[in-house]
């Protein structure tokens, strides 16, 4: 299956692969370039997809694998991958099996020579590369099988099943105090690199895409991954390349380097960081970035061809382009590892030859053959040993400087190593991993081995440390992300072991002669602290003296300065930094009190709270400064909603308002707000906050009750809550409300806005000052070649602003009828004729209340026309048309009469096409080339047919003069009553009884309107 279950991919006897999807319908087959064209068949040993649970390795891992049992085999990105990686394991091939990431690819089989078999199982990359072989005995290896967490492999051979121990190569390393170390899941595309720092257990995370090696030393380290840069050229490729990160203790980049080839290795000294490729390697120089002043130097980068000794030149960019190629070309003879120190580089190959340069010439030095394939090399401290691990896991030492080869050294062999670490302090001493032991070696003697699943960090002071990765990864893989300090376990070597159990079988004294025949300041050390631990202060100031530490030599004529055991062995623990053994010793003691203020020294404020609460004489001030510094833990590590729970606890109203608007929690803000003194100082910044997000009420209530009336103003205005804004300028006499409205409104309309600007308005109430606003908008579109209907709604939309205008004006007048007590009528005609002149904004102000409605109604009925006669309504139309004659002021004279003369002669309205053709042939406007042309037009028409109406439908009778009127009739012909139109049909409403819009105060038939949900002329619903 495929890890999506979409395909199937079958195995036939001949060795083809075909692929179907899960309806099982036929795909294609699957290109094989493993067998050559020719062969008759080839048996399948294995096709295994890796399912990708548990994240790829990188973008362009190989994840598909088939394997035929001649050994031919292919590496696959998916099922029609055009570039395969072709390999040929050179042996029988029983079984392939992927681990549980896909990180490594097991295959099983045997080799035949002559009579005797040989079981092996070789591990590959998913790039194909080799990385170790395991030999197994018996007859015939059946199938192998990974364990869950691939730290273990199970074999089938003959009738039996063995199990063997994987010790995965992590990448991985460590920095002072700190394991840096990486993993993958499938929820990111990304490495996550952590920073673990092993003493303070404090965690930083990097992302790194496609990350392909990491080293360090000392307190930096070096990160190196694959990425995409456009190089400036002609067309601005995307060129592959890679990139070095430099990176302190906590994952910050100091510097970084791109480079054009794959960095596979990379060692880091104190100087210099050197990388590797196959057959290239860089060489860095890194001593001007790091430091406690950090000098800018001339960057020092060269670059070595080892294939051709001969080559080493600077690394300008060039350059390593140039090399670049050269890296690409295949070597059978890649490097393998690489080790090095200030004054030299060592270079192991595939083959067994170690070369050595020297820095920072980069000369050629020394050829170093060994008749083994090479996997690992390290170098002890003073470059005078190197230890070197084949890849069948057989450990070997070889003197770097002995012109006559030691016979020790060169008999010196250990099995099944994976890993060696060298002291810092001792040059002929290192720790080895074999299997599942960890063994100490001094000279070339090896210790009792201990039982140990780690990786180790550090050799010195005769104590090894050691990090469980295999249950930090498990830890991950179940979704914990940070590690804890149960995963570094402290090993001590023979020498410091036996000095402690003759601490306690002999005396002290004697004890201190014993470490005088082998000195070490770490046996001294121990002596000291174990000297302490017996109060024996004699002894303690002798070790203290021969390791010349006089900070301990000043803590034992301060001991003495103490009365009673208790206290000195309290002090003695402190010294020791034996936090808890301190604390008992105080608790027992019944002094919590020493207690408390020694976890409160130390800034372990946990502690410090459960100290506390145990029934210590503890002060409201203690525990809220307990709390608070609680809060700031939580609040530093940008866990805001655990930081106010301890905020809220201390009273610490400032800390909880930050973390109330980081987290965004502004119901409990709100809380907070209310629970706050009146004219408190953080009432504004809430207040600001709640702004910030549009919590207007909640705004307005912060900013009142910290008297801050005119902000509350000025933010009502800025969100539009224009009823809130007046509200309070009311309430609090706010007199340059309207000033500070029309600057605001002169603001929006001087930045092309001018919607906001009558938005303003409207919100406030000023629904006159929008309708201006929108008049002038309309007018300027009735100019413009813009669509009829826009034309309407623009007239119509400042219509509704007038009406709403009249609306509030009335509710106003009432108000004002309700507050006084009598009213004459010249009061009343005098308030008219102030509402009338003043109050309205002047004659302009009139004009525009009287005749709003009239643009709009001259295109509703000239639109109206249009659609009727387009629906074959002529007659209606006409009806229409004829009622645009009182709308020659908004619209021309030539397109109203055009529309008559049309409608007229559609309906046989003769009569009324003749008046239509005079009023356009007496217009000034027409040119003279356009009257001829109407002339010629009426003329023909009324050459066949008379300039006579058709009898028109009777309407009904007027209702002021009770004569007929018919259909075409706007005003009465005999008391010339004017008949409103309809505004669904533009029928003459002769009728007591019609339907009125609420909203445009428009009328229409009931007839008509029955039909109709929405008003025809403002789409309003009808029932209001």
């Amino acid at each position: 299956w495929s890890p999506d279950s979409h395909l199937l991919l079958f195995g036939f006897v001949r060795g083809e692969i075909h692929i179907y999807d899960f309806k099982l319908n036929y795909i294609g087959p699957i290109h094989i370039f493993c067998i050559r064209d020719g062969v008759p068949s080839a048996e399948i040993a294995g096709i295994e997809w890796y399912d990708g649970r548990n994240g790829l390795m990188s973008m362009n891992s190989k994840s598909l694998v088939i394997c035929y049992e001649s050994g031919a085999m292919q590496l696959m990105s998916r099922e029609d991958d055009p570039s395969p990686i072709i390999l040929d394991v050179d042996m029988h091939v029983a079984s392939v099996k992927w681990n549980d990431n896909g990180s490594m690819l097991a295959v099983a089989g045997y080799q035949a020579t002559g009579d005797k078999t040989h079981n092996f199982i070789h591990f590959y990359s998913p790039w194909g590369e080799h990385l170790r072989s395991l030999k197994v005995t018996g007859k015939s290896i059946a199938d192998c099988a990974w364990e869950a967490h691939s730290l273990r492999l199970v074999i089938a051979i003959d009738n039996f099943i063995y199990f063997a121990n994987c010790r995965l190569d992590y990448k991985w390393c460590y920095i002072q105090d700190t394991v840096i170390y990486s993993f993958y899941t499938c929820t990111r595309p990304e490495h996550i690199v952590v920073f673990w720092n092993t003493k303070t257990n404090e965690v930083h995370y990097r992302y790194v895409r496609n990350l392909l090696a990491l080293g360090g030393y000392s307190s930096y380290c070096c990160i190196g991954s694959f990425v995409e840069r456009a190089l400036p050229s002609a067309n601005n490729t995307l060129t592959d390349t890679h990139v070095i990160l430099l990176c302190n203790s906590i994952g910050v980049t100091i510097e970084s380097k791109y480079i054009p080839f794959q960095p596979i290795h990379i060692c880091v000294t104190q100087s210099y960081a050197i990388i590797a490729a196959k057959s290239l390697v860089f060489i860095w120089g890194i001593s001007g970035f790091i430091g406690s002043q950090m000098v800018k130097k001339q960057p020092y980068e060269k670059f070595i061809q080892i294939d051709d000794p001969a080559t080493v030149r600077h690394g300008d960019e060039l350059q390593l382009s140039l090399m670049a190629n050269l890296d690409g070309m295949e070597t059978e003879d890649p490097i393998t590892s690489l080790c090095g120190s200030d004054k030299w580089i060592f270079v192991a190959r595939l083959s067994g030859l170690v070369l050595r340069y020297s820095l920072p010439a980069c000369t050629l030095m020394e050829k170093i053959e060994c008749q083994f394939r090479i996997n690992k090399i390290a170098l002890n401290s003073i470059t005078t040993l190197m230890s070197i691990i084949d890849t069948n896991g057989n450990c070997m030492l070889i003197d770097m400087e002995s012109k006559e080869p030691r016979e020790d050294i060169a008999n010196f062999k250990k099995s099944d190593v994976w890993s060696v670490v060298w002291a810092n302090d001792l040059p002929d001493s290192f720790a080895i991993m074999e299997k599942t032991k960890i063994s100490f070696v001094r000279g070339t003697e090896v210790e009792e081995a201990v039982p140990c699943s780690g990786y180790i960090c550090d050799y010195n002071n005769l104590q090894v440390k050691v990090v469980m990765l295999d249950e930090i990864m498990k830890m991950h893989v179940k979704g914990i992300q940070a590690p804890s300090s149960d995963y570094v376990t402290i090993y001590d070597n023979k020498l410091l072991r036996d000095m402690k159990i003759a601490c306690e079988k002999l005396p002290l004294e004697q004890v201190s002669s014993l470490i005088e025949k082998d000195p070490h300041p770490q046996l001294w050390r121990a002596l000291a602290e174990e000297a302490l631990n017996h109060l024996d202060i004699k002894v303690a100031e002798h070790a203290f003296v021969k390791i010349h530490d006089y900070y301990g030599l000043q803590f034992l004529r301060r001991l003495q300065q103490f009365q009673g055991e208790q206290f000195k062995r309290a002090e003695i623990a402190a010294f020791l930094k034996q936090d808890d053994e301190v604390e008992k010793i105080y608790v027992h003691m019944d002094r919590k009190d020493l207690a408390y203020q020694l976890r409160r020294k130390l800034g372990d404020w946990f502690r410090v709270v459960q100290i506390l609460q145990s029934g210590a004489i503890a002060s409201d001030a203690m525990q809220n400064e307990a709390w608070n510094e609680l809060g700031d833990f939580y609040y530093d590590r940008q866990q805001w909603a655990t930081a106010a729970k301890y905020y809220e606890q201390s009273g610490n109203n400032s800390q909880l308002f930050q973390c109330y608007a980081l987290t965004e929690d502004y119901v409990a803000l709100e809380k907070l707000s209310q629970s706050l003194q009146e004219n408190d100082p953080l009432l504004r910044p809430i207040a600001d906050t709640f702004a910030s997000v549009g919590l207007s009420e909640q705004a307005v209530d912060a900013y009142k009750r910290c008297n801050r009336i005119q902000e509350a103003v000025q933010m009502c205005i800025e969100l539009s809550q224009w009823d809130m804004g007046i509200e309070l300028a009311r309430h609090y006499n706010l007199s340059d409300l309207k000033a500070l409205l029309t600057r605001q409104a002169k603001t929006l309309l001087n930045q092309n806005k001018p919607f906001d600007a009558i938005e303003l308005y409207k919100k406030s109430g000023n629904y006159l000052e929008a309708a201006k606003i929108l008049y002038g908008i309309a007018e300027n579109h009735s100019k413009e070649n813009r669509p009829l209907i826009m034309k309407k709604k623009m007239y119509i939309l400042c219509g509704l602003l007038i009406e709403q205008y009249r609306t509030a004006m009335k509710q106003t007048s009432r108000k004002e009828k309700k507050s006084t007590t009598a009213i004459s009528a010249s009061d009343a005609l005098q308030g008219l004729l102030t509402e009338e002149t003043t109050g309205s904004g002047g004659v302009s102000d009139t004009q525009l209340l009287d005749n709003v409605w009239r643009p709009a109604e001259a295109y509703h009925f000239y639109i109206l026309a249009q659609r009727q006669f387009k629906a074959n309504n002529p007659e209606g139309a006409l009806r229409s048309a004829l009622t645009l004659t009182e709308y020659e002021d908004i619209i021309p004279i030539q397109t109203i009469y055009n529309l008559i003369a049309l409608c007229a002669t559609s309906c046989g309205a003769f009569n009324t096409a003749s008046k239509a053709f005079l009023k356009l042939e007496d217009d000034p406007s027409i040119s003279e080339e356009d009257r001829k042309e109407y002339q010629k037009l009426a003329f023909q028409i009324f050459l066949s047919s008379q300039p006579k109406d058709k009898r028109p439908t009777l309407s009904g009778q007027c209702p002021q003069c009770s004569n007929r009127i018919n259909d075409w009739c706007l005003n009465c012909p005999s008391c010339d009553w004017r008949f409103p139109p309809c505004i669904a049909s533009g029928k003459p409403i002769i009728e007591y009884a019609f339907w009125i819009c609420p909203a445009c105060k428009h009328r229409g038939l009931e007839s008509e309107m029955a039909r109709l949900d929405i008003c025809p002329f403002c789409h309003s619903s009808v029932n209001g």
